[in-house]
């Protein structure tokens, strides 16, 4: 497997960044690596989704009415190989470099038209909340979100939908440059309507 040092040109010079792209569509930095969830994850992922239930449950689409959590876990796999291949998302699996699954961190929605866009989400095992992951999990995806092509995206924004009374996702897109746009709307999470904000963050 060989890897590369994501680079940006910039004013003539080459910034370097913190994320190495692999060839089997991973990211790896000091602490984590991010690649596509497989099948052979699902006991992990499954584990982690159980444990984080409760407060997932308003922030996060979970299982729809009849679907079992195995079928769910499914489903995150195949929309993970389908983004892929429609270079319409960028789904990724967070592990510590030891192979532990720690949770998600998604760039959906990537839409390339006079301004190159995508939505973020993310969402980390209650067990490792309050260890800084998904700010770093967030900061890689969107080194490569923002890294130029083909070693990247080569994206010009991306926004994410937050709820303003989950503030811990709140303080992790703030920490990394996102801005509210002012923009809110209501979306369907579970079965309920959630007013969420629009912050924005660009290249």
């Amino acid at each position: 497997m060989t890897t590369q040092i994501a680079t940006s040109q910039s004013r003539g010079t080459i910034r370097r960044l913190p994320v190495e792209f692999e060839s089997n569509q991973g990211l790896r930095t000091d602490e984590l690596i991010l690649r596509p969830l497989g099948f052979a994850d699902e006991t992990a992922f499954t584990m982690a989704l159980n444990r984080s239930r409760l407060p997932l449950r308003k922030w996060i689409p979970l299982e729809s009415k009849g679907q079992s959590t195995s079928d769910f876990f499914q489903t995150q796999v195949q929309k993970a190989i389908e983004g892929d291949q429609s270079k319409s998302a960028c789904r990724r699996a967070i592990f510590l470099n030891d192979n532990t699954f720690v949770g998600m961190v998604n760039l959906i929605k990537i839409e390339r038209g006079m301004e190159w866009t995508a939505e973020v989400n993310y969402w980390i095992d209650n067990a490792q909340a309050g260890k800084g992951l998904a700010t770093k999990a967030l900061e890689a995806i969107l080194d490569h979100a923002f890294a130029d092509m083909p070693m990247g995206l080569g994206l010009h924004q991306v926004r994410a939908q937050i709820c303003l009374d989950n503030p811990g996702s709140v303080r992790v897109a703030e920490k990394l440059g996102f801005k509210n746009s002012g923009h809110k709307d209501l979306l369907e999470i579970n079965n309920a309507m959630i007013m969420h904000h629009e912050f924005t963050r660009s290249a």
